[in-house]
């Protein structure tokens, strides 16, 4: 199924399927097999805040991370045996990664620092980071978790009620959303609650916010039975009351204000459509709808990465579909990353055959081994001492012809040897190493 332009929903295929775009601003560039793909689905997708890298968790508690925007592997590691990864944060030097019991913390080369787990940690769902130790942790239970990463421990446990499923971070607030519908404004040190939104009467499904605007999706009652509202409810957070609604022309499931542009919107379905809309738009916006290529699967995460020029999708086949800015040739995850550490390119040296006499030994280079370890060239002991050539006698001759003059004494050459030439008889060996 897909969408025409005239908003109406169409059974079949499209003719390009997801590469459309009505007016061209996204086209599905890669869909990879994630790792562990074949069993699980994709559960949490992160665009890295510091380096050109795409973090995957999945339903079976695996983390890979994808360079950005060819997606190939970059490090591939297991945080849990059987829990899936609900939502994943990037730290400056590593990454937070939460299932429904343990808070993992963990270098991007994928070596562990440390587990957190408590029995406070239950039915766990989000994280937000309010400074650089601090962080909120929300859940399915009464409390929300306030956890400082530097010594690793729960300083509060704040009530929450009904729990807290969602957490999004404003400059005056802590925007709480629980599974009722409900928006909890807290304030960000005492964790009071401010204000309260009632957005959707059945449930609450996403939310995000831009500035002082609070845009919502989920469900409403009809009929005795929730049912998806194609409206999504917009919040004032100057006034602390509602706009106008914006409609919608799939069922919302997830969405997400555009980095950079704040007045942008991308709004998922759980069949995967992508809508684009403008929160401000002052004419007749224009129809922007993508769908990615998943017959079948349902679309489980979202994520766009902070220069906006990709987007990522992941299914329940296990499968992430990138999009990437149709006007940007080289496509990156954030304005200013800096290079990912890739390790040492192992070295090749030439080889040449053992009866080759005419290759030095040298282009290869001598290995650098414990001294302990003796090596096949090494010599024995005997013949790498330490001596010292004795001084040739002087001859005969001349000291029976020589004359002294004081101290010093004169003889005439016998010219019985040729000039700077040693006579061989009167040295010792000597031997070099």
């Amino acid at each position: 199924m897909y969408f025409d332009n005239t908003g109406l929903a169409v059974v079949g295929a499209p003719e390009n399927p997801g590469l459309v775009g009505i007016d061209g601003d996204y086209l599905q560039t890669h869909c990879i097999l994630a790792d562990g793909g074949d069993r699980f689905g994709v559960s949490a997708l992160t665009f890295d805040k510091h380096e050109e890298l795409l973090w995957m968790g999945n339903q079976g508690g695996h983390v890979t991370s994808y360079i950005a925007p060819g997606l190939s592997k970059y490090t591939s590691f297991q945080i849990h045996a059987s829990e899936e990864v609900r939502q994943i944060l990037t730290l400056d030097d590593g990454i937070l990664a939460l299932t429904s019991s343990t808070l993992r913390y963990q270098i991007r080369r994928g070596i562990p620092v440390y587990t957190h787990t408590s029995p406070n940690m239950n039915e766990m769902q989000c994280i937000l980071q309010m400074s650089p130790s601090r962080f909120l942790l929300g859940s399915h239970q009464e409390k929300l978790i306030d956890f400082n990463l530097s010594v690793g421990k729960e300083t509060i446990l704040t009530d929450v009620g009904e729990g807290c499923v969602m957490l999004r971070p404003h400059s005056r607030f802590v925007c709480a959303g629980n599974p009722l519908g409900r928006i909890d404004l807290r304030d960000p040190n005492t964790l009071n609650v401010e204000h309260s939104i009632d957005t959707h009467t059945g449930s609450l499904s996403d939310f995000d916010v831009q500035g002082n605007l609070l845009v919502t999706c989920g469900f409403s009652n009809r009929h005795n039975a929730l049912a998806v509202d194609r409206f999504l409810m917009v919040y004032d957070l100057r006034m602390l009351r509602a706009v106008s609604p914006m409609q919608t022309v799939l069922d919302p499931f997830f969405l997400k204000f555009i980095p950079s542009i704040s007045s942008r919107l991308a709004v998922v379905s759980v069949m995967g459509q992508i809508q684009l809309l403008d929160t401000i738009a002052l004419v007749e916006p224009k129809l922007c709808l993508f769908q990615m290529e998943n017959p079948g699967a349902m679309c489980l995460t979202f994520d766009i990465s902070s220069s906006n020029q990709i987007m990522a999708c992941g299914d329940s086949s296990g499968h992430i579909h990138a999009f990437s800015h149709s006007k940007s040739t080289d496509p990156v995850v954030n304005t200013y990353s800096r290079p990912c550490e890739m390790p040492d390119t192992p070295n090749v040296y030439p080889s040449f055959g053992i009866d080759d006499y005419n290759t030095p030994l040298s282009v290869i280079p001598m290995p650098i081994v414990p001294p302990e370890i003796p090596l096949a060239s090494d010599w024995p002991q005997h013949l790498i001492q330490k001596l010292y050539r004795k001084p040739v006698g002087i001859d005969a001759e001349i000291l029976s012809s020589m004359k002294l003059q004081g101290p010093i004494g004169y003889s005439p050459n016998p010219k019985s040897t040729r000039r700077n030439q040693v006579r061989l008889d009167k040295l010792k060996p000597v031997y070099f190493y």
